[in-house]
């Protein structure tokens, strides 16, 4: 039950979020519509049948049973009726406000508003990304070669071992550049291309200079057998999780696993790698200088695999925002690579250049990226408020640019296929005729009952190999 209201909170995040990211376009819509003089008879909070309404002015303002996004309804079904029973070849006798009596360019205008207001979202959430002060991780540069650790590391070889380095050594220089922390040390790593580095480590409060021949890759690079190692203080306790209901806190330092000693994260991913269905779990703990054992039955993936229902404790450090100003300009430069990157990743995959599991990766379904927005934003609030609002605003800005470039496809319908006939409209000077517009409009809506019933297929073939898997 309780990992039920865990989901259904997750699956509310989510929905909640991009119901409003959705909502936002709606809204741009109706600002536009009422520049250009557009009547809206119905602008919807959600889907569905009328829960309450009222209206002002021209326009019924309502909340619909379905709390997810809304709509807005443009002056114009009445137009449309009456011309196709007259079999008129021209909108004649249109309505003052209809959507059909205002020119092409102001309906071109009209329907850009919607993915137009994504986009400025999407600069919106970035800017406060990049302004917010952040928290990123700065773990001491405290290593262990990898043959240390044989069961964890596929590849258990490590030059770094066999040049001198061992287990908790302190690195403190690479080839004379001061080290800060292990994630600089990943970085001049990656970019190394030397096929040797100079390592000044502490061991014992004594410090030693040591070259290490790095292991040749296939791409140019090379590798040292290096991996980080860190404390086993507790830095979260998923809600509702045999580990919480047990008692495990933050600040708990795990000292033992069912009375065998663990020193740091790597022996204590050993003991797990070792005992992989283990039928209760004792840990010995140490909690305001005093050791307690809190024992607790653990819990199981579908697949079998042990579940891991704590985080473990990683220092970090505080990045600082930027001013608004200069924020604002290096988020609308990430508005941009978003919407390229997500352009590319749709061109690529159209163009067959990625395979069925790539395929899979990249499309899912509503509900299955409600259930992703939430249970990310779940685990950053674990960690900090800030974080979980920052990893909520970066999944709505993928939202919300999905949204974008999703609705300028020129599909009818979309607003993409109305900017289009618009665009054709001003492009001839004349108007669609109503039988076209209304086989255009009956293609958009078979168009979107195959789009959605892929998503909705694709989020049930997911959770269908989930729950039964």
């Amino acid at each position: 039950m309780d990992q039920t209201l865990a989901t259904i909170l997750k699956y509310a995040i989510g929905i909640i979020g991009v119901g409003f990211i959705v909502l936002l376009h709606e809204v741009g819509h109706f600002i536009a519509a009422h520049i250009f003089k557009i009547e809206v008879e119905i602008f919807s909070v959600g889907f569905g049948p009328k829960m309450i309404g009222r209206k002002f002015g021209h326009t019924e303002y309502r909340i619909s049973w379905f709390l997810f996004g809304g709509y807005c309804r443009m002056k114009g079904a009445d137009d449309l009726t009456r011309a196709l029973d007259a079999n008129s070849k021209t909108f004649v006798h249109v309505e003052h406000g209809s959507l059909f009596a205002t020119k092409p360019i102001n309906k071109f205008l009209t329907y850009l508003a919607g993915p137009l207001t994504n986009f400025l979202i999407t600069i919106l959430l970035c800017t406060i990304l990049i302004s917010t002060n952040h928290e990123t991780l700065s773990s001491l540069a405290i290593v262990s070669p990898v043959d240390q650790y044989p069961t964890l590391f596929s590849n258990s070889t490590s030059p770094a071992g066999d040049a001198g380095i061992k287990l908790n050594d302190k690195i403190l220089k690479i080839d004379n550049e001061e080290i800060e922390d292990w994630q600089q040390v990943i970085e001049i790593l990656n970019e190394n291309k030397k096929p040797f580095i100079s390592l000044l480590i502490e061991r014992d409060s004594k410090v030693y200079n040591i070259i290490v021949d790095g292991e040749a890759n296939s791409d140019d690079s090379f590798r040292f057998g290096l991996t980080n190692v860190l404390t086993t203080k507790i830095s979260s306790v998923n809600t509702f999780s045999p580990e919480k209901k047990a008692g495990l806190k933050k600040e708990d330092l795990i000292l033992k696993i069912n009375g065998v000693p663990v020193n740091n994260n790597l022996d204590l991913l050993a003991y797990f790698e070792a005992n992989t269905k283990p039928s209760s779990i004792d840990f010995t703990i140490l909690r305001d200088n005093k050791e307690l054992n809190i024992e607790y039955i653990p819990s199981f993936n579908r697949d079998g695999s042990l579940k891991h229902n704590f985080a473990l404790y990683s220092p970090t450090k505080t990045i600082e925002g930027l001013p608004f100003n200069q924020a604002l300009d290096v988020g609308y430069n990430m508005a941009l690579t978003l919407f390229s990157d997500t352009v590319t990743s749709l061109l690529t995959i159209i163009r067959g250049n990625k395979d069925t599991s790539e395929v899979r990766q990249v499309f899912t379904g509503p509900m299955r990226a409600s259930l992703m927005i939430g249970n990310i934003t779940v685990l950053g609030l674990q960690n900090s408020f800030t974080s979980g609002l920052r990893a909520l605003c970066y999944l709505l800005a993928v939202v919300s640019i999905s949204l974008t470039i999703a609705n300028l496809l020129p599909l009818p319908s979309f607003d993409g296929g109305q900017m289009l006939i618009s665009l054709v409209e001003i492009i001839t000077r004349k108007k669609i005729s109503p039988k076209n517009y209304w086989i255009c409009q009956l293609i958009g809506m078979i168009s979107v009952i195959i789009l959605f019933s892929f998503m909705y297929f694709i989020d049930f073939k997911y959770f269908y190999k989930l729950f039964t898997s």
